[in-house]
């Protein structure tokens, strides 16, 4: 008689089986302790934090040379260090000059702006053995990158491939709104709960006195000139500054409304002001109101077509937003077709004759998209995926700028939708400006 399956007795593990099966917990036990064990030594390639390599190596690009950095190593042997160059295609060559073993940085002038370089360290010892560092890459030029964040809050400034991060220079709160200032190479900021607008060169340096007046907005510059357009919504008015950098007093003033966006023309010496109320006014510089439009819905975002005398305008309804452009000529508003999510900016490109949406869509969702338009309003590409905020359209390279919340960067889109380059992570990034060529 057969006993039950709950009953019956297990049958022992062969001999040659036992002895495997223990063999294997004995190994995975040693393992274990193996993992746990602290690698001190940074040149141990089971070192977790450096995989054995030299720490803290660091390529930096400038205008016509590059900032090598490195971390010095403790041992007492290091005899001293080499630098390895290479540019795409081509073989590893050290560098010429050898470096001491207190030496911790170098800077490399042989190179030539917009060429990338590859770099890598190398330690030599005494006993003979060497060390290396990971590799690490620049492309030196005359661009200059600044950027809005958040998280600082503050200001940002990345060296010209973008790939790392120059200085921070923290704020007590955050900023509203960047501008740039072409003839002087100099940064318009606003800040509404200090009453500042601040000029400041892009390393940070103040280029002018403090303005100081209650909760500034939005803020533009008329390039031809120098002066700076700024927006107050509780005053209801537009004032603007300079063209003189060194003086803070009002130099004009228009009465707007609850003004919230103000563009000032370049080559048509016009302002167009945007306000809560959905109108659109076009001044001259001079204070006269040329023409006025309603929208109908509070205006978010305005970029200029100048060479056309026209506005593209965004406004937010309750169901969505929409885009509107107004032909300064003969007042005509078309509404462009599409739908569109949580438009954070708007960008014109003179060069391509074409308009950047920057779409946020949904916030921390990752849905939003840039978009880039035909002057009659055709889509002519879009990037998706992404949530972008604060653009810029490059006049040196048709490409445009976006400062892009989900993965915390600043990437560089070309026309065609395409990511170029992506910056360093930076905290909240929100706005971003650029001068100078690669």
């Amino acid at each position: 008689m057969t006993a039950p399956a709950s009953r019956r007795a297990a049958a022992p593990l062969p001999a040659a089986l036992l002895r495997t099966a223990l063999a294997a917990i004995i190994v995975a036990a040693l393992c274990t302790g193996c993992a746990k064990r602290d690698r001190l030594n940074p040149l141990d390639p089971e070192n977790d934090a450096t995989g054995g390599k030299i720490a803290g190596f660091n390529a930096l690009a400038g205008d016509g040379q590059v900032e090598i950095r490195w971390t010095r190593l403790t041992q007492a042997d290091v005899a001293v260090y080499a630098l390895l160059r290479w540019r795409p295609g081509e073989s590893p060559r050290y560098l010429p000059e050898t470096y001491g073993k207190t030496i911790a940085g170098a800077v490399d002038s042989a190179v030539t702006n917009g060429e990338t370089y590859t770099y890598r360290l190398v330690a030599f010892f005494a006993s003979g053995d060497s060390a290396i560092s990971p590799t690490d890459t620049a492309t030196p030029g005359t661009r200059k990158i600044v950027v809005l964040s958040a998280g600082v809050p503050g200001l940002v400034g990345l060296t010209p491939d973008a790939r790392d991060i120059l200085y921070i220079q923290p704020s007590d709160e955050a900023y509203e709104d960047m501008e740039l200032d072409r003839v002087h190479t100099v940064l318009w900021l606003t800040m509404p709960e200090a009453g500042f607008v601040l000029r400041s060169y892009f390393d940070g340096r103040p280029a002018g006195p403090t303005i100081v007046h209650p909760h500034p907005s939005d803020v533009s510059v008329s390039n031809s000139r120098g002066i700076g357009w700024v927006a107050f919504p509780d005053q209801h008015v537009v004032r603007a500054y300079g063209p003189d950098l060194a003086g803070a007093d009002t130099f004009r003033t228009i009465p707007s409304g609850e003004a919230r966006v103000v563009e000032a023309g370049t080559v048509d010496l016009t302002v167009w002001i945007g306000n809560d109320a959905g109108t659109v006014r076009r001044f001259t510089t001079d204070q006269l109101l040329l023409a006025d439009w309603s929208l109908g819905a509070p205006v978010i975002a305005i970029a200029l077509d100048e060479d056309a005398e026209r506005a593209w305008v965004a406004v937010r309804t309750s169901i969505g937003d929409d885009l509107y452009v107004i032909d300064g000529r003969d007042s005509t508003v078309t509404k462009a077709a599409g739908r569109w999510s949580g438009i954070a900016d708007l960008a014109f490109d003179a060069t391509t004759r074409s308009l950047w949406v920057s779409e946020r869509g949904t916030p921390r969702a990752g849905n939003g998209r840039l978009s880039r338009l035909s002057e009659s309003g055709v889509v002519l590409s879009a990037l998706g995926g992404i949530e972008p905020f604060g653009i810029m359209a490059d006049p040196a390279t048709g490409n445009c700028w976006a400062s892009e919340l989900k993965t915390s960067r600043i990437v560089e889109v070309s026309p065609a939708g395409t990511i170029l380059r992506g910056s360093a992570p930076i905290d909240v990034p929100y706005a971003v400006r650029v001068v100078g060529g690669p």
